[in-house]
C-alpha cells in the first residue's frame, strides 16, 4: 500500500516538471476548463428554471379564491372559504359527520391547489391547441389514405359477395361428407 502511495506520489511530482507521463500540461488546464464551464452552464440553466417554477407558485398562490381546494405544507386538506387581505386564507375542513373546522393560516403554508395561474392557463390552453392540431393533421392523414384507398378497397368489396355465395355451395355439399368422415372415424 505504501509503495503504491509513494508510486503515485513520484508520478504526480514528475508531472509537475518535465511531463514524462506523456500529457503536456495545457491539456490539464484546458480539461480544468471545460469542467468549470459546464459547473457554470449547470448552475445557469438549473437556477433558471427553479426561478421560473418559483414564479408560476406564486401566481398559483395569487389564484386562489373562495371554492378552491388545497393542502397545505402540514397536510391539512381542506376548501378555500374566505381569503384576508393579509396574505392568509381560510381553509374549511373536515366534514357533516364529524363537523367542520375552520383554520387560518399564510398562503405561503400551502402546498398544493386546484387554482390556475395566468401561466398555467396559457400552456394548457397551448397544449390544447398543440393536441388539436395534431389531431386535425392525422385526420387529414386518415382521410387522404382513405381517399386513395377506398377505390382500390370497393372493387375487393365487389369481389366478396360473389366469392362468399360459391363459398355456401361448398359449404352445403359438405354437410353428406361429414357423415363419411364420421365412418372414418368409426372405422
Amino acid at each position: 500500500m505504501n509503495t503504491l502511495l509513494v508510486g503515485t506520489m513520484n508520478l504526480l511530482a514528475e508531472g509537475e516538471g518535465d511531463q514524462p507521463s506523456g500529457l503536456p500540461s495545457w491539456v490539464m488546464w484546458v480539461v480544468l476548463g471545460v469542467i468549470v464551464v459546464l459547473l457554470f452552464a449547470w448552475f445557469f440553466f438549473s437556477g433558471r428554471k427553479n426561478k421560473q417554477k418559483q414564479k408560476e407558485y406564486v401566481e398559483q398562490l395569487d389564484a386562489i379564491a373562495p371554492g378552491n381546494k388545497v393542502k397545505t405544507a402540514g397536510g391539512i386538506c381542506g376548501i378555500v372559504t374566505e381569503v384576508c387581505d393579509d396574505n392568509t386564507v381560510i381553509i374549511k375542513t373536515g366534514s357533516e359527520e364529524s363537523g367542520y373546522s375552520f383554520v387560518k393560516m399564510e398562503k405561503e403554508l400551502i402546498a398544493q391547489t386546484d387554482a390556475k395561474g395566468p401561466a398555467q392557463i396559457a400552456r394548457e390552453e397551448a397544449e390544447e391547441k398543440r393536441r388539436q392540431e395534431k389531431e386535425a393533421a392525422e385526420a387529414q392523414k386518415k382521410a387522404a389514405k382513405a381517399g386513395a384507398a377506398p377505390e382500390a378497397k370497393e372493387e375487393p368489396a365487389e369481389e366478396k359477395p360473389a366469392e362468399e355465395k360459391p363459398a355456401e355451395e361448398p359449404a352445403k355439399s359438405e354437410e353428406p361428407s361429414e357423415p363419411k368422415e364420421e365412418s372414418k372415424d368409426a372405422e
